[in-house]
């Protein structure tokens, strides 16, 4: 589930203004949660109650909202036009 989120996250990223991106990393993030918590990808050894469940979660938010903003720099960076462009 890890994948699925961080790829929602980039491409939400990638077609989305800042703050409308971070809203659809954050709702994968709840989305992959819940699937593994509670859905289909359940896995009987996972206990809800331990850091160990949580701790990799919350990195993987942390990872998610440096990934959205991340792009997003970037794509401000590169639209900028250059020195030499604003010479001519």
């Amino acid at each position: 589930m890890d994948i699925v989120v961080l790829a929602i996250a980039l491409i939400a990223a990638l077609l989305l203004p800042r703050t409308p991106a971070l809203a659809v990393a954050a709702a994968g993030w709840i989305f992959g949660l819940c699937m593994v918590a509670w859905g289909p990808a359940h896995n009987s050894n996972v206990h809800l109650d331990s850091a160990g469940f949580w701790a990799p979660w919350s990195i993987l938010l942390v990872v998610c909202g440096g990934l959205v903003l991340g792009v997003q720099a970037l794509k401000r960076r590169l639209s900028r036009p250059r020195s030499s462009e604003t010479l001519a």
